[in-house]
């Protein structure tokens, strides 16, 4: 993959211009090839990143954001027409480039000296270092046979850095030699858009403007799809942040259906404001709709310790890096979420290795967890480890809940 692209987009980060490897880096994981058909799933991703006000910003911008496992640095710069008369049209220039700074000198020798060649600790999603917990491997086996069986939307809900997009991630490696599966990347204001996005995510050309048109263009699809063995599946990441529309009129496509199984598989993965907003009146004929309903649990003590050490031997850790007492209290600070005990991980290994300590212990992860503002709470009902529910839902006066299977 190249080092830089370049892409040209209007106020409204709708594109102008790209670079093939631009498309490619903003469109990841799909594998759209067509990128006129891609202009709604390539603005969603800029408007991730990019500050709405961006045209009125009177300096160039620097900001960073995640493409898959490679983390990029995205330069915005305001164009200025200065040689044609009339209105101007405003122009904004993006230019990507990857790599950023290490990590310390001090860290980098300490990792090889304890034989690991790679970040045992890294943020983003990474198949290589799963280490799913028994709440985990449940959701996974439940979507699974949801997406197998044909039975049209899931929803997976759990914490802030509970692991949602490593399981949809380690889902879709699963999958993919049996099914078509695309990303949608955040809300759209219609339906046509989002039809639109849907489509080109997963490769479809000859895209107009007629709803009915491209509608019966993805139905006959999704039917050549199915006879020719293929699953289609279409996973949200971070739904909570769709809007009350677009959650709507992905009804659309739950609707489409062949011999008594959904022609599209949807998974919704989501924080706890995601059940909040499917519990609206105006969506409930989407929270009909959905045939599963999972939550994923933090991991417990046990399991903690598992994983941390599981991601060591996986980076060619040769020797101890963490002491029993340390690994007790990486889980007490981290709650049992996979984001947290990398973020504390991580600070252990950077304050360790500058105070020339060569196993972590439990004064380190204190004085990490303080750095970090993480607190010694034991986790609260809504976060309990072992608490995994899976089911349809039901409404009582408090509204929706989720049933144990």
């Amino acid at each position: 993959m190249a080092s830089s692209a370049f892409m040209l987009v209007d106020d409204l980060f709708r594109p102008i211009s790209a670079s093939p490897e631009a498309v490619r880096i903003l469109d990841f994981p799909n594998a759209g090839v067509n990128a006129a058909f891609l202009d709604g799933i390539l603005t969603q991703k800029l408007r991730s990143f990019l500050p709405a006000d961006m045209a009125t910003l009177q300096e160039a911008l620097l900001t960073q954001f995640q493409s898959g496992k490679r983390r990029y640095v995205c330069r915005a710069f305001v164009l200025e027409n200065h040689w044609e008369d009339g209105p101007q049209k405003t122009r904004i220039a993006l230019l990507f480039e990857r790599g950023l700074p290490g990590p310390p000198a001090s860290v980098s020798k300490q990792r090889k000296l304890a034989g690991m060649h790679e970040d045992p600790f890294g943020f983003a999603p990474n198949a290589r270092f799963y280490c799913f917990s028994r709440a985990h491997l449940e959701v996974v086996a439940c979507l699974r046979a949801t997406i197998r069986e044909g039975r049209g939307i899931a929803a997976v809900v759990g914490l802030a850095g509970i692991g949602k997009t490593a399981l949809l991630t380690f889902l879709i490696g699963d999958l993919r030699k049996e099914s078509d599966i695309a990303f949608l990347p955040g809300p759209f204001e219609g339906r046509g858009e989002l039809v639109r996005a849907v489509m080109g995510a997963f490769g479809l050309n000859n895209l107009g403007r007629d709803l009915a048109g491209n509608l019966q263009h993805f139905e006959n699809w999704l039917l050549q799809r199915k006879l020719s063995g293929r699953r289609v599946t279409l996973m949200c990441d971070d739904a909570q942040d769709l809007t009350f529309e677009t959650l709507e009129n992905l009804c659309l496509f739950a609707d489409l259906q062949a011999g008594g199984q959904k022609l599209l598989q949807i998974v919704l993965a989501g924080r706890q404001g995601l059940i909040e907003k499917l519990n609206e009146p105006q969506l409930e004929s989407v929270s009909g709709r959905i045939a599963v309903y999972s939550r994923l649990s933090p991991l417990d003590d046990a399991e903690v310790k598992s994983y941390v050490l599981h991601r060591l031997k996986i980076a060619g850790c040769t020797r101890q890096l963490f002491s029993p007492e340390a690994l007790s209290q990486i889980a007490l600070y981290s709650r049992g979420i996979p984001l947290n005990i990398n973020m504390i991980c991580r600070h252990c290994l950077s304050l360790a290795a500058t105070v020339n300590l060569p196993v972590v212990d439990d004064r380190i992860v204190a004085d990490s967890a303080y750095d970090l503002v993480l607190r010694s709470e034991r986790p609260g009902a809504w976060d309990e480890p072992g608490a995994l529910v899976t089911g349809k839902p039901s409404r009582n006066r408090n509204g929706l809940r989720l049933i144990k299977r």
